[in-house]
């Protein structure tokens, strides 16, 4: 199936102001449109499961994410491995908060047991938070500006601090009893916490299906569960991807039958209790994947492709919308290349990846708005 091959290689995108009342502020760095191909670590993880990709971006030219199934993260686009713990093989780096601090998942070697970690930059050795433990779920790693960090430990979802488990981030109430947390997909910078609940069962009647992004609130409090994008389709899943400083959830409802999937971006406005705004696809394309959305919000990147009962027609290309805008491409650096945007920082800086049947590589998109541009 086309599709899966290439979702799997896509994984592998002012002026100061001067008052009576006080100095110039401060006017950002000047910014240079520019696509920078990452290097690769040099040797790959052995029966890894992680696909190469651009997960965050940090201060600076940091970026973070997966190099050949290993943990990594880029100065500008110079890769650097984080130090795998002994019986670890592979892993990644999912976030990075504005200080510098990462958060990821490794795992060891001839198993499917999983560990939760931080690291920092020039550090000897990560900091391991959870046990080994074995999850039927992508087991994600996110951390916030304060030092919090939200995550799966097995089958758990919890929150730590300074390396110690402060909560456990349960179901929202009156959630069905079957409901299940199965993934943690997002922090922001006060410390909410994302998360996806699903509800799959089989009845006499048919299926119950149902699924849902939850928020945890920063600082405790009951979580409160999203309106899916809809209900009672167990072919169509609901899956957030983010959320902003002001608890803006992005996400994309997917619709898999056979051999068609079908994606749809959305989002979800606090306080949550209208069902989330769909997006326009990108004109030319007919599907869209929304992947993450910028700390203020203000832009949302993801991948738009078209599905035809053969394959893809056209290459995927990586998107770029900036509030209720139209969706827009960014352009590979090789013609005709596909592309996807996975990541996107408050600076105007996109990580993503291209690929090709000559190979694939990852990128991050400096300037992005001035590159961005529209289809006809």
């Amino acid at each position: 199936m086309k599709h899966t091959t290439a979702a799997a290689a896509a994984a592998v995108a002012l002026a100061g102001l001067i008052t009576a009342a006080g100095p110039a502020a401060a006017a950002p760095p000047p910014c240079t449109p520019d696509v920078l191909r990452l290097e690769a670590l040099p040797v790959g993880a052995p029966g890894g499961s992680f696909v190469d990709r651009v997960n965050a971006l940090g201060k600076g030219d940091l970026a973070v994410g997966t190099s050949r199934q290993q943990p990594a993260y880029w100065r500008g686009a110079r890769v650097h491995a984080v130090p795998l713990p002994a019986g670890y093989t592979s892993g990644e780096v999912r976030s990075v908060n504005a200080k510098g601090l990462m958060a990821g998942t490794l795992k060891q070697a001839g198993s499917e047991n999983r560990v939760l970690f931080t690291y920092r930059q020039g550090a000897a050795a990560v900091r391991l938070l959870s046990a080994p433990a074995p999850s039927p779920y992508e087991g994600k790693a996110f951390v916030s500006d304060t030092g919090h960090v939200a995550g799966l430990d097995g089958t758990v979802a919890r929150e730590w601090v300074n390396g110690q488990p402060v909560r456990t981030l349960e179901l929202p109430p009156g959630s069905d009893p079957r409901a299940r947390i199965t993934e943690v997909n997002g922090i922001n910078k006060r410390g909410d916490v994302l998360g996806s609940a699903l509800v799959h069962h089989e009845t006499q009647d048919g299926f119950v299906h149902r699924s849902y992004p939850v928020v945890w609130p920063a600082g405790g409090g009951p979580a409160q569960g999203l309106v899916p994008a809809s209900e009672g389709d167990y072919s169509r899943t609901t899956e957030p991807t983010g959320i902003d400083n002001a608890g803006t959830v992005v996400g994309h409802e997917s619709e898999g039958w056979r051999d068609i999937r079908r994606d749809v971006g959305h989002l979800w406005r606090a306080p949550y209790t209208a069902a989330p705004a769909p997006s326009p696809d990108l004109p030319g394309q007919s599907e869209l994947i929304a992947h993450a959305i910028s700390p203020t919000g203000r832009v949302v990147v993801g991948m738009a492709y078209s599905w035809e009962d053969f394959g893809y027609p056209k290459p995927t290309q990586a998107t770029y919308r900036t509030g209720n805008g139209l969706v827009r491409a960014l352009p590979t650096p090789t013609a005709g290349a596909h592309g996807e945007a996975t990541s996107v920082s408050g600076d105007d800086r996109v990580g993503g990846a291209e690929w090709s049947p000559s190979g694939g590589r990852l990128l991050v998109w400096t300037c992005a708005s001035k590159q961005a541009y529209a289809k006809g």
